[in-house]
């Protein structure tokens, strides 16, 4: 009688050799170490350029002052005052109106804010001329040069975002400073005049402190942001893709925020004291679009008041030297309604 056999099971599994790596996976291996490599070099190559060009725009080169209101027969004294909150010294000058009799004056005081990389004479839009135009309608003026140019002290650059603070400084100076002038007091008035980075400023400033009771805003722009945006790749040959990272490096290093700097946004707190918006019309460097919508958001604010005027002609910055003497006259007719007129009587030169 057959017996069906019993197959019995091993416990022994069989012996496997161990798998080796492939060309594939040797491949992969190296392709992501290789993609890591990459990647930290151009991050850091990314950051590195973003923080030399960062330095680049907020340290410049210093203009030197090389004239004095004396060229224009007019008398001053030398200044020196602390920018508002961080308090870096600032030096300038103080002029005294001249009335129409040859007597001094300091009852209504204009501060002078010059544009970017100069200084208080400002030799391209002729500011030191324009102060002494201003002085002999009668106005005192107060004109300096502001943080990291002229002769005021190495500091971050930051396009209006840290110079408010010195406008700022400069109606500290005339409301509680050493008198320039003891016999002449202290202005009853004060006005602000800007060009350009000034211009900014100056609003910036004045939506902060009611004491600038008058602004005059030439060649402004509404926000740095865009200009910067078309400007940095053109100053360093870097693509478009390299200014969010220079902006950043730019606040993280010097903390200076340009995407703060935004006059538009403020402009409307200034009502209801009066405004004088002045832009050129050939002007490619700040569009006079910019004008424009500065006007339209001061017009928000109650009780604005609010004019405008677009010089024909007048390039960046140029309306004084395109305009001339009437360029004075309407900003000197604006201020004079603004601030009224000098009942001190003066005192003898």
């Amino acid at each position: 009688m057959a017996t069906a056999t019993e197959t019995q099971p091993t416990s022994e599994a069989p012996l496997r050799r161990p798998a080796r790596p492939g060309k594939r996976g040797g491949w992969a291996s190296w392709l992501v170490g290789a993609l890591l490599l990459v990647t930290t070099v151009v991050t850091f190559g990314y950051s590195g350029l973003c923080m030399y060009v960062a330095t680049r725009l907020v340290y410049i080169p210093q203009t030197p002052v090389t004239q004095t209101p004396a060229a224009y027969g007019l008398a001053y004294h030398e200044v020196m005052f602390p920018s508002r909150t961080d308090h870096i010294m600032l030096k300038g000058w103080f002029i005294p109106g001249v009335l129409p009799h040859g007597r001094l004056t300091a009852q209504r005081t204009l501060i002078l804010l010059h544009g970017t990389r100069t200084n208080r004479v400002d030799v391209g839009v002729g500011l030191l001329a324009l102060s002494a135009a201003f002085a002999q309608s009668g106005f005192a003026v107060l004109a300096f040069d502001m943080r990291g140019m002229g002769e005021s002290p190495p500091a971050p650059f930051s396009l209006g975002y840290f110079e408010q603070r010195d406008a700022l400084g400069a109606v500290d100076f005339l409301r509680s400073g050493p008198l320039p002038y003891p016999t002449l007091g202290r202005p009853h008035a004060i006005g602000g005049w800007g060009v350009s980075l000034g211009a900014a400023t100056l609003l910036l400033a004045a939506a902060q402190e009611p004491a600038i009771q008058a602004v005059v805003s030439d060649s402004a722009y509404a926000d740095i942001i865009p200009i910067l945006e078309r400007v940095l790749p053109q100053m360093t040959g870097l693509p478009p893709a390299f200014t969010p990272g220079v902006l950043t490096a730019a606040r993280v290093m010097y903390g200076v925020n340009y995407y703060a700097v935004r006059p538009v946004d403020v402009v409307a707190r200034l009502a209801p004291r009066p405004v004088f918006f002045i832009h050129g019309s050939a002007d490619t460097y700040i569009p006079p679009s910019n004008m424009t919508t500065l006007a339209t958001a001061a017009r928000q604010g109650q009780g604005a008041r609010v004019q405008t005027w677009l010089v024909p002609g007048a390039q960046h910055a140029k309306a004084y030297k395109v305009a001339g003497q009437a360029y004075v006259t309407r900003v000197v007719a604006f201020f004079d309604a603004a601030l009224g007129p000098d009942t001190s009587g003066g005192v003898a030169a």
